[in-house]
């Protein structure tokens, strides 16, 4: 019997699938990073709403890599959905609403906002106010977790 095969599988599926899979790995390692937010920051910083920018700025003057809230905190998912916070590996919003976790500031976006750390923030003699300021704004919403009290999740060793 001759008969004539479909191949499910050749070298242009196969380059395709390589290209698609390299792609969303690079979009996967480029959020974890933060690399495109941190080279866009000065664009992206002034479309930002007031209490984003300000809840930013707290993480900033605290000196906070990261903070605890609910998942459902609209304010940091807010800031999850333009890349400027993003979820531990493996937390993800679905069902979760009730659960608490960390939002992280990714290692790029915290090193560019460092670098205008001054522009950003208000002088030195005036930070210790608006660090209680924004504390009693904030409070409720989310906590800063201070960099000495958490380890990177990135470059840490598994336990």
């Amino acid at each position: 019997m001759n008969s004539t095969r479909v191949r499910l599988w050749d070298a242009e599926r196969h380059s395709s699938y390589v290209r698609d899979r390299d792609g969303a790995l690079e979009k996967r390692v480029d959020v974890r990073e933060g690399t495109s937010v941190a080279r866009d920051i000065d664009a992206i910083w002034p479309t930002l709403a007031s209490d984003e920018r300000a809840a930013l700025e707290y993480l900033l003057l605290t000196g906070a890599k990261s903070c605890v809230a609910r998942c459902s905190e609209d304010l940091l998912s807010r800031l999850v959905s333009k890349g400027l916070l993003i979820w531990p590996p493996g937390v993800r919003p679905v069902l979760t609403d009730d659960l608490i976790t960390t939002f992280l500031i990714p290692p790029a976006l915290l090193t560019a906002l460092d670098a205008r750390r001054d522009l950003l923030l208000p002088p030195n003699g005036e930070r210790e106010q608006a660090i209680h300021d924004a504390a009693k704004r904030f409070g409720d919403q989310f906590t800063p977790l201070i960099t000495a009290e958490t380890p990177d999740p990135f470059t840490s060793a598994p336990l």
